[in-house]
């Protein structure tokens, strides 16, 4: 798999043949993606896990179509930045 070209991202690492992972922080968050297998039919499921201050906050989950696991970590990373610029919105 390769990495996605977004900012903030290091590139997904290969937790075995069958899953992937990738964490990153976005202002002051800690993001953690994880992936389980494709489908045939294409569909690919996950979820990202976001701590503040190392405390958990929510998980955000994606089940859905993907080209590959990459187009699904930029959709649960674009997800979890959303949420967490409108959480810095209250601030």
């Amino acid at each position: 798999m390769t990495s996605p070209n977004v900012a903030g991202y290091r590139g997904p690492e290969e937790c075995n043949a069958n899953k992937a992972s990738h964490t990153f922080q976005y202002r002051g968050w800690d993001v953690t993606i994880e992936l389980e297998p494709s489908r045939a039919d294409g569909i690919v499921s996950g979820h990202a896990d976001l701590r503040d201050q190392s405390a958990f906050r929510c998980r955000l989950m994606l089940s859905g179509r993907h080209e590959d696991g990459v187009g699904a970590i930029r959709a649960l990373a674009a997800k979890a930045r959303t949420l967490i610029d409108e959480r810095h919105q209250d601030d």
